[in-house]
């Protein structure tokens, strides 16, 4: 009977423990996780960055003429904002490129703390100064553009462009940040798993 407990006692040390291929698996989707979010920052940077190009030759190389410089400032404004948008999604795109996979766990969990941190300030602060800026700058086109409409044009030209950036703000905005909070989470969590592992003891 001892001999048999012996035996069983050897088999289970010489056995893979279930973590190291949990492990494993927690490492892959980390590293998928954050191949997502710097697809995403980096796309949105490309498109608020590419912006500005056609709003400025609409305004300036078309050949529409407008009446008053506020106009024409609105329009500067129109895309000036998405172009600082556009540099701030880069910045945090080449932030999200630092952080280093190959840190031990410690450094790497507190590398993604440090980030998710910053993005709650930012997705604070600064998406609804976006969102103020830029149709405040929408407010200042109009008040030209919209006097050569009858007031049924008006209706016509407000409605899809409130509906459109309502939708844009509180459903696209509101649902893309639930993703990217989603992500961090279960990065962080994820490090927060492996951290346990190496300081558990061995059994």
């Amino acid at each position: 009977m001892d001999d048999f407990e012996n035996l069983k006692r050897v088999w289970q040390q010489q056995t893979i423990r279930p973590a190291d291929f949990t492990s494993a698996e927690l490492k892959k989707t980390n590293d998928g996780h954050q191949r997502k979010l710097e697809r995403t920052q980096l796309m949105s940077a490309i498109a608020l960055l590419l912006t500005p190009v056609g709003i400025i030759w609409i305004g300036f190389f078309s050949g529409i003429t407008f009446q008053s410089s506020l106009t024409y400032g609105a329009v500067i404004l129109i895309a000036l904002i998405p172009a600082v948008q556009g540099i701030i999604n880069l910045s945090t795109y080449n932030w999200l490129r630092r952080i280093d996979i190959t840190a031990p766990i410690a450094e790497h969990l507190s590398q993604w703390q440090r980030y998710y941190a910053f993005r709650k300030r930012m997705i604070r602060f600064n998406g609804p100064i976006y969102f103020l800026l830029l149709n405040g700058a929408f407010a200042l086109y109009f008040i030209e553009i919209l006097g050569y409409f009858s007031w049924l044009g008006r209706v016509v030209v407000l409605i899809p462009y409130v509906a459109w950036m309502l939708y844009a703000y509180f459903v696209l905005g509101k649902r893309n940040l639930q993703k990217e909070t989603e992500r961090l989470e279960a990065i962080i969590g994820n490090l927060q798993t492996l951290q346990r592992q190496l300081d558990a003891p061995e059994s």
